[in-house]
Parts: C-alpha cells; sequence; structure tokens
C-alpha cells in the first residue's frame, strides 16, 4: 500500500511538471528561446531567456514586463514585496565585477510596475527597508578584498531614490580603521560619529544602522 501511495506521488509530480513546462506563452514569447530561470507566485510568472529577455506575466497572460536585461544572474530574480505595501514587487540582479539589481514596484494608483530610478547603481546593491520605518539601506564591498564597505541610508519617493545617510566600514589602513557614519546634506556627506570596529562588529548593518538613523534621518 506505501508503495502504491508513493507511486502515485511520482506521477503527480511529473504531470504538474508537464502542465508547469506547458502553460500557453505569452504573445510576447519566441518558443525558440529556452528558459535560463524562471520565478513565480500566486499572481506572477517571471522568465527568463535564452535570447535575454526577462518577461512578467499574470494570470491572464497578459505580459506586464518585456526588457532586455544582459547578464541576469543565477537565482536572482525574486517576487517579493520590496517596500512593504502588501504587493509582491519584482527583484533581479546581475553579476558583474560589482554585484547590482533592478527593482520594479508595483503601484497601486497605475496597476503596473515600475523600475526605480538609479537603483542600479552598485552602491545601492542589497537593498532592504527597516522595519517600521519608510528608509532602506544598502551594502556594497568597496575594496581591500571585500574588507570595506559602504552603505547607503536613502527613502524612496515616486521611484526615485533620495539619500538620507552614509556609511563606510574601513578595516585596511591602521589610522582610518573604524565605522563612520555620515549625514547627507544637499549632497554633501556630515560626518556624524566614528565607531571603533570592535563596537561595530557586536551589531548587523541593520542594528547599526538602527542605531544611528535618528541622528541622520527622520523615519
Amino acid at each position: 500500500m506505501r508503495t502504491i501511495f508513493i507511486l502515485l506521488i511520482i506521477i503527480l509530480t511529473i504531470f504538474s511538471c508537464k502542465d508547469s513546462e506547458n502553460r500557453t506563452l505569452s504573445k510576447t514569447e519566441n518558443p525558440k528561446d529556452s528558459i535560463l530561470y524562471k520565478s513565480s507566485d500566486k499572481n506572477y510568472n517571471v522568465i527568463y531567456r535564452s535570447n535575454s529577455r526577462l518577461y512578467l506575466i499574470n494570470l491572464k497572460n497578459d505580459t506586464l514586463i518585456n526588457v532586455h536585461e544582459e547578464g541576469v544572474a543565477p537565482n536572482s530574480i525574486k517576487l517579493e514585496d520590496f517596500d512593504d505595501d502588501g504587493n509582491n514587487d519584482l527583484r533581479y540582479g546581475f553579476s558583474s565585477n560589482y554585484y547590482y539589481e533592478k527593482v520594479w514596484l508595483y503601484s497601486k494608483k497605475e496597476k503596473s510596475f515600475r523600475v526605480i530610478d538609479s537603483i542600479e547603481n552598485p552602491e545601492f546593491a542589497y537593498s532592504k527597508k527597516i522595519e517600521n520605518t519608510n528608509l532602506y539601506y544598502s551594502f556594497s564591498p568597496n575594496g581591500c578584498g571585500k574588507n570595506n564597505w559602504i552603505s547607503y541610508l536613502f527613502t524612496i519617493k515616486n521611484f526615485k531614490i533620495k539619500p538620507k545617510g552614509f556609511l563606510e566600514y574601513r578595516q585596511c589602513v591602521d589610522d582610518e580603521k573604524g565605522m563612520y557614519f555620515f549625514k547627507i546634506l544637499n549632497g554633501k556627506k556630515v560626518l556624524v560619529e566614528k565607531v571603533n570596529l570592535k563596537e561595530a562588529d557586536e551589531k548587523d548593518l541593520n542594528q547599526n544602522w538602527k542605531k544611528f538613523m535618528n541622528k541622520i534621518a527622520s523615519p
């Protein structure tokens, strides 16, 4: 009986996979271009094909995004609620000398997706939202075998990034070692505080920004 049950599960799994592979293509997809990566949630399918085109398709088989994206990184395509508004957004990265990303936010007003301006700058890679605030922070290696790194604190308004603060972590030059927090005023960085590395390493990046964000930007 147990053997029969296992066989039934295997058969159902095979048919389920075939159904997924044989779904009706949207009008903009070319069946000759093989699928390299894909991701799905309950509302959307994201497909990256061998012709370097990335598609976001809804359950009605409408193509919402159709863009040429050279070099999308494996396993980087995600449907997630980036801005914590209750709707999934599209996020994916690129492999190069520095990792960088694109994020398409879902607009409730427009009922469509729009990419965040300048988010593809490597300085804004790996961005995350600080809970219960309108602030985000990034993480980007900055030389010295990736032992030095930087982070921006910023807001997003009308799909545009507005930098509020800057963090620089240095551990390669003895007389400059430390974690430096800056406030950004009129495009210029103003030093707020320097923290020694021992104290800095006791907290993760999220915790360090939470400690200093009120000195730099209002949530």
